[in-house]
């Protein structure tokens, strides 16, 4: 709390205390609360994905009138790929701070990795710090306790995913949009949408490959392997074949009707 902040709270303390009501401990943080209300990391990140998914998907049915599974499906991974990618630019600025973390991180949850994860997205957030770069740095140095690589900086894991952030966000919202509103040529966006896609699939593969010469698998338990390695980069792998396919029907036919 900064001294001017103090400062009014001892005089709204006075205050009570004059008036022969002296506020109890509990009063002032249900009031602080009340000021600074917070939800957990998990409802932020499921807020974001389901509205995030669900705007464009409602746009397109409003403007064509249909719900197509490939507009749908893409919409989804598209914006969680925002998402991704916003986080990935803060592994880029808020490396230091990740380092730092892992390191504390390491030592605290060995043998036990399942539980850091688990106490970053239970933890609560106010409205600032949802949009604070340092909050979703601990993403990284949580993740980190999988694979360590997330907290070098002259890891391959490191430089895949910082590129993926700067270089993916705006073709994404691009090719997002872009399948309900035409803002391009099919052909156009078409080819734009293969380059991003195959750059995912390709960017994936290789860490795969890279965790598992590197033997960066060796002391986890194959269910937290599964879930956190296996699941969580199986997306961009497995969805961008999907957008490759539809970008080679919108070059081919020269038209949006794979989304109608």
């Amino acid at each position: 709390m900064s001294a001017v902040g103090a400062n009014v709270q001892q005089v709204k303390e006075r205050g009570f205390r004059a008036a022969g009501c002296a506020p109890s401990y509990t009063f002032l943080r249900r009031a602080s609360r009340l000021r600074h209300p917070a939800m957990p990391v998990y409802v932020v990140v499921v807020a974001a994905v389901v509205l995030g998914t669900a705007t464009p998907v409602v746009l397109h049915h409003h403007t064509h009138g249909v719900w197509n599974a490939h507009q749908i499906a893409l919409a989804f991974f598209l914006w969680l790929n925002t998402i991704i990618a916003y986080w990935e630019i803060c592994l880029f600025f808020e490396i230091d701070r990740i380092e730092e973390q892992y390191a504390g991180f390491r030592t605290k949850y060995r043998g036990r990795e399942l539980d850091r994860v688990k106490d970053f997205f239970t933890s609560k957030l106010t409205l600032r710090q949802v949009f604070a770069m340092s909050t979703w740095a601990e993403i990284w140095s949580s993740y980190a306790v999988f694979d360590e690589s997330y907290a070098d900086r002259k890891s391959y894991g490191y430089f895949i995913d910082i590129g993926n952030g700067f270089s993916t966000l705006v073709p994404s919202l691009l090719c997002l949009y872009g399948m309900t509103f035409h803002v391009l040529p099919a052909r156009v966006l078409g080819l734009i949408a293969i380059l991003l896609s195959y750059q995912m699939w390709y960017g994936t593969l290789l860490y795969f490959t890279s965790f598992i010469r590197n033997k960066r698998y060796v002391g986890h338990t194959i269910g937290n392997l599964a879930l956190f390695v296996g699941l969580s980069n199986g997306l961009w792998f497995t969805f961008p074949l999907w957008a490759m396919w539809a970008a080679i029907q919108l070059i081919y036919t020269d038209s949006y009707a794979v989304f109608m």
